[in-house]
């Protein structure tokens, strides 16, 4: 089928600032389709009819016969590429500054040049570089054009992560690259969303937690060697705090305050979503922080987790003991005291409670117990 294709230059005053500037905005027709896209360019609309009616040449001209000239070498280009164009590839093509060689690696340079003066972490940023690694090896090269990403290259890659990646996994990472192309959309350099109809749904992550009595059994066990004692009373702390590593390792004495009642506790911004957390110390973690004179003797999250693996196997415990169970375990133990779920989200915390709903399982154990204590009597 033939394209037929028209441009159109307007100056609206409809559209004028309050200097009584409006931009200069290019109207593209085509095959029935029209768009207009806005210019880098602002003046006073009353000016531009009349120069662009002038018999004479006039720098306005002049930079529309430029704008119109650039349009049409584009097309040439494309055709003599075998490639379509669109009236999107040429939407995209103006509002890239008339650059048509925008890849998909520079899309992905530019998203995290943005992304890493935001402020984010070494581990955040792996997670980006893994869901790319992926795309640009399975789905799309690096050095394709942004124009050439459509939907039909969102769902191919929906289908991969599903395939290789569990399905918790797979929905983050098909969710990041989501806001990879919406960064591109930002800086107008896609035109058309290629997720448009595609639902990225999460399920909610099943939370493990320990028992009473494999806590206990840890708390019990003499470790062989002071590199597993330390380890041990790190993860208790966390069992007693419901602290993150991160925020474990980074207590300093004076973050030990004492309050009225007497209660020692810690008040901090999480390292992690910078959201204020609260949390009073019972007796047992009291005991481990005066052990180590309130300088907790932390190590790098990787070791701790191997080591978190032989005290497993010490204790009899078939669960794999890593950073995260001890924190899970005093969210858990929390609410089953009867603490409310708004108090233990602020000593988790966490930015909602809906966050905090995942640790209510240890609840049901309660209810269950608790039932089959009365019909023991």
């Amino acid at each position: 089928m033939r394209n037929t294709f028209d441009i159109t230059f307007y100056c609206r005053k409809s559209r004028t600032n309050k200097k009584g500037l409006a931009p200069i905005e290019l109207a593209i027709s085509m095959n029935g389709e029209r768009k207009f896209i806005s210019l880098p360019v602002t003046m006073n609309p009353k000016l531009f009819e009349k120069q662009i009616y002038a018999k004479t040449e006039n720098d306005t001209k002049k930079y529309l016969a430029e704008v119109e000239s650039k349009i049409k070498a584009y097309q040439i280009q494309r055709a003599s590429e075998g490639l379509d164009y669109t009236i999107d590839t040429i939407r995209e093509y103006v509002k890239g500054g008339f650059n048509a060689n925008y890849t998909m690696q520079e899309l992905w340079d530019d998203f995290f040049t943005s992304f890493r003066k935001k402020g984010t972490t070494p581990r955040n940023e792996r997670k980006y570089e893994l869901v790319m690694e992926v795309f640009f090896s399975k789905i799309l090269p690096p050095y394709t054009q942004v124009s050439e990403l459509s939907h039909f290259h969102v769902l191919q890659f929906e289908r991969h992560l599903k395939t290789h990646f569990a399905d918790s996994t797979a929905a983050n990472m098909l969710s990041k690259f989501r806001s990879i192309v919406l960064f591109g959309m930002n800086i107008e350099r896609i035109a058309v969303d290629p997720f448009k109809g595609i639902h990225i749904r999460k399920k909610a992550k099943e939370v493990d937690f320990l028992s009473a009595q494999e806590v206990d059994a840890i708390r019990k066990k003499t470790m062989p060697n002071e590199r597993l004692e330390r380890v041990k009373d790190l993860f208790l702390f966390q069992c007693f705090t419901a602290l993150s590593y991160c925020d474990m390792a980074a207590l300093v004495p004076e973050d030990f305050q004492q309050n009225q009642f007497g209660q020692i506790y810690i008040e901090k911004c999480r390292a992690k979503t910078k959201v204020l957390f609260c949390t009073v110390l019972f007796e047992d973690a009291i005991d481990i922080a005066r052990k180590y004179d309130f300088r907790l003797p932390v190590i790098s999250n990787q070791r701790y987790n191997g080591y978190l693996k032989e005290i497993a196997d010490l204790c009899g415990i078939a669960k794999t003991l890593h950073t995260h169970l001890g924190r899970h375990t005093a969210g858990c133990y929390l609410l089953n005291k009867g603490l409310p779920i708004e108090v233990v989200s602020k000593i988790m915390g966490h930015t909602n409670t809906r966050m905090t709903r995942h640790y209510a399982h240890l609840i049901r154990d309660t209810v269950f117990s608790s039932i089959a204590a009365l019909d023991s009597k």
